[in-house]
Parts: C-alpha cells; sequence; structure tokens
C-alpha cells in the first residue's frame, strides 16, 4: 500500500525533510500505527494529523494513495 506523508511547520525543519512515500505491507494500519512506525512520538510537542486535505484522527484506517499530513500546533504573529 503507497501512502505520501508530508511534514508540515516545525515538523519538517526537525526531521529534515517535506515528504515521502511510503510502500507499506499492512493494509489495516491506522494513522497511529504511522506516528509510531515513523517515530514521530519522539517530539515533544504535540503532533495532529489529516487525511486527504482533512484533520482526522489517529483511527483513521489508511487507505491505498492516502496522503497524511503531520504537524505541530501552528502559530503565528
Amino acid at each position: 500500500m503507497k501512502i505520501k506523508v508530508i511534514y508540515l511547520a516545525r515538523l519538517s525543519e526537525d526531521l529534515g525533510k517535506k515528504e515521502e512515500t511510503l510502500d507499506l505491507p499492512n493494509t489495516n494500519l491506522t494513522i497511529q500505527d504511522l506516528f509510531f512506525e515513523l517515530n514521530l512520538h519522539k517530539f515533544k510537542y504535540k503532533i495532529f494529523a489529516a487525511c486527504n486535505f482533512e484533520h482526522t484522527t489517529f483511527e483513521y484506517v489508511l487507505k491505498e494513495n492516502d496522503e497524511v499530513a503531520f504537524f505541530p500546533t501552528i502559530t503565528g504573529g
């Protein structure tokens, strides 16, 4: 199953990349599974997710060709 992962804002800076395409062997993965597989839990700030341009929960079950974005709380000034 191919998934595109996009990292936004500070998360992109901390990882040193903006996006990647993954070929996942398991077809019953949730966004939470992906979050832990990518080791994003190591960051000390809250990370949110969107799938296919819509905010979603970490319980969402991934599908072929989904586009998942991970991002921290975004503030501006």
